[in-house]
C-alpha cells in the first residue's frame, strides 16, 4: 500500500454520560465525512470491544487514533490492549476544559456552544490526522486492501446534493440525516424548516449569509425524502 492511499483509523468514545462523549462521535464523523474523508475511516469500538476481528486486525495493521470524551480513556485501553499502541490520542475533556461545561449529552437541540465545541475537536483531530500521515510508514501487509479490515461504520456514507443559490452542493450523508429528523418528529413545513437547518449544520458548515437559502433548498429536499419514504409504506 502506498503512502498516497495509507488510511488513519479513528475510534471514537461511545460513553453517553457526559457532553464530551457526544462531542467525540459528532467531530469524528465530522472529520471523515467533511475535513479528511480520503484519509480516514472510523472503527466500531463496541464491534472491536466485542471481538471483531476485522476491527482488531486493522488497528494492528494501520496507524490508528482514538478519541475519548475522558480521562478513563476507554477507547484508547481497549485498543492497546487488543491491537497495540496507537498513533494518538485525544481527550475532549482536555481540549475543551470549561469550553465543555454547557454542552449537552444529546444532539438534539444542540446550541452554539456545542457547535463550536465539536468544530474545535474535529480540527483537532484532523491535525491528529495530518501529524500521523506525516509519520506513518506504509502499514504491514501492504498489499491488503482497506475495505478487507473496515466494519459497516467504514463504508461511503451516501451523500445528498441541494442547488444553492445556482449551486450544487453536496453534503456527506445528508439520506442519514433526514432518518434523523424523521425519528425526531421534524415536520417537512415550513415549522419545522429552522430544526432541520440545525440537525444539518451539525454535520456541514453553513455561512449565516447562506442561511436562507439552504433552508428552503433543505425543506425541498426533505419534503421529497418524506414522500418517498411514504411511498416505500
Amino acid at each position: 500500500m502506498s503512502a498516497e492511499t495509507l488510511k488513519v483509523g479513528i475510534i471514537s468514545c461511545s460513553g453517553e454520560a457526559i457532553p464530551e462523549g457526544t462531542i467525540s462521535r459528532l467531530a469524528t464523523r465530522r472529520v471523515l465525512e467533511l475535513l479528511r474523508p480520503d484519509a480516514t475511516v472510523t472503527l466500531c469500538l463496541p464491534l472491536f470491544l466485542a471481538g471483531n476481528e476485522a476491527e482488531r486486525n486493522f488497528a494492528k495493521t494501520h496507524p490508528t487514533i482514538t478519541i475519548d470524551g475522558c480521562d478513563k480513556q476507554c477507547a484508547r485501553w481497549g485498543t492497546e490492549k487488543h491491537s497495540g499502541p496507537v498513533s494518538g490520542a485525544l481527550v475532549v475533556s482536555d481540549l475543551l476544559g470549561t469550553a465543555a461545561t454547557d454542552c449537552r449529552r444529546s444532539s438534539r437541540g444542540a446550541s452554539q456552544v456545542d457547535k463550536e465545541a465539536i468544530w474545535a475537536v474535529a480540527e483537532q483531530i484532523a491535525a491528529e490526522v495530518d501529524r500521523v500521515l506525516a509519520d506513518a510508514a506504509p502499514p504491514v501487509g501492504a498489499g491488503m486492501g482497506t475495505s478487507a479490515a473496515q466494519c459497516a461504520c467504514s463504508s461511503p456514507i451516501p451523500g445528498g446534493k441541494l442547488a444553492v443559490k445556482g449551486v450544487t452542493v453536496s453534503i456527506p450523508g445528508l439520506p442519514l440525516i433526514f432518518e434523523q429528523c424523521v425519528e425526531r418528529s421534524i415536520p417537512a413545513d415550513a415549522g419545522g424548516s429552522a430544526a432541520l437547518l440545525d440537525v444539518v449544520k451539525i454535520y456541514h458548515c453553513i455561512l449565516p449569509e447562506e442561511e436562507a437559502e439552504y433552508r428552503s433548498a433543505l425543506l425541498a429536499a426533505y419534503q421529497d425524502f418524506r414522500r418517498g419514504k411514504n411511498q416505500e409504506k
